[in-house]
């Protein structure tokens, strides 16, 4: 018998994320409940139709599949996250009945290492800064704006956190002749040197001999406020440092301190809260470029969270392992 499939996300998620292609695969291995995707996918969504589900498909917005929620999803075997991180998501509830969880993470990012890799590309030719500058009037002097242009060939470049982005961000530089050191506790230097990167033990040995630094990991009670005005110091002149992870990760106040001396460039897209009020410093330095959150679920890399969604309900369907499971134990290390 076919395992019934909830989509419990909102409708402009369903819409955009999900081809007509990986609709059909869905379909195939599961029998998806007679039920449209509403405007939002409330508690009260997932009481009224949470009952008969195998398979629930989750994004933002959801709501918690907490106790409540749980006590009506008696049959109840695949939470798939159409999304990144499943701590709001998940409750005890859920882990206590053995509820196989599976994410998106993965999917997500494709879009941000590749949205990194062309930051590093561009920002470290200060093409930006280049660009505004030539609508001033200017042309090849703008070039010379904090530091000058620089290139990554033969440079250090940093990747902090073997995330599914970083270890993705890893694979991507090994097509430009650079040096990749990589930092995060719990990845091993075999590890590291199986991705294409040298592990170093230390932040403070990362910011000091990279060029580039890229900030790739997951927000957890380890990496708040890790990143400070001491690594920031480190940096060489004319560094640039990328932020597509999240802004709690770096004690905020501390790095624009550090910008406000102009010895390095930014790349933030990620702020704490979002949108940051019109007045935010990171909205006006000029050594900063302020991007709105765009490096991951944006235009056609959501329809690639679809895609990874099908994947894993088809092998969840077929009695095959997960390719992308979340455990409880891992929450306190991912994102």
């Amino acid at each position: 018998m076919k395992k019934n499939v909830l989509f419990a996300l909102a409708q402009p998620h369903y819409q955009k994320m999900f081809h007509p292609v990986d609709l059909e695969r869905i379909g195939r291995a599961c029998q998806v409940l007679p039920v449209q995707p509403p405007d939002q996918a409330d508690r009260a969504y997932l009481l009224r139709h949470v009952g008969p589900a195998d398979i629930v498909i989750s994004s933002w917005g959801t709501a918690p599949l907490d106790e409540q929620v749980m006590a009506q999803a008696s049959h109840l075997q695949l939470l798939a996250h159409a999304g990144g991180t499943i701590k709001p998501f998940v409750s005890d509830a859920l882990w206590d009945r053995n509820v196989r969880v599976t994410s998106a993470a993965a999917a997500l990012a494709f879009g941000v290492a590749e949205f990194c890799l062309g930051l590093m590309l561009t920002a470290s030719k200060r093409a930006f800064w280049a660009g505004l500058a030539t609508r001033q009037g200017q042309w090849t002097e703008s070039l010379e704006a904090f530091g000058g242009p620089q290139e990554i060939y033969q440079q250090n470049i940093g990747v902090i956190g073997a995330s599914h982005v970083g270890r993705h961000l890893v694979r991507l530089l090994q097509n430009f002749t650079c040096n990749v050191l990589l930092y995060d506790p719990y990845c091993t230097a075999e590890q590291a040197e199986a991705l294409g990167a040298m592990k170093v033990q230390t932040l403070e040995e990362l910011f000091s001999q990279c060029t580039v630094v890229s900030l790739n990991a997951p927000l957890t009670g380890q990496t708040r406020g890790m990143i400070r005005a001491e690594h920031f110091k480190l940096l060489p002149p004319g560094a640039l440092f990328i932020n597509t992870a999240r802004s709690p990760i770096v004690d905020e106040v501390q790095m624009i301190q550090a910008l406000r001396t102009g010895r390095f460039v930014a790349c933030i897209d990620v702020t704490e809260p979002e949108p940051p009020p019109p007045d935010h410093p990171l909205r006006h330095l000029p050594n900063v470029w302020l991007t709105p959150h765009e490096a991951g679920a944006v235009a056609q890399n959501l329809q690639r969270i679809g895609t990874f969604v099908a994947d894993e309900i088809e092998a969840f369907a077929a009695g095959k392992p997960l390719h992308y499971p979340v455990t409880r134990e891992q929450l306190a290390i991912v994102g």
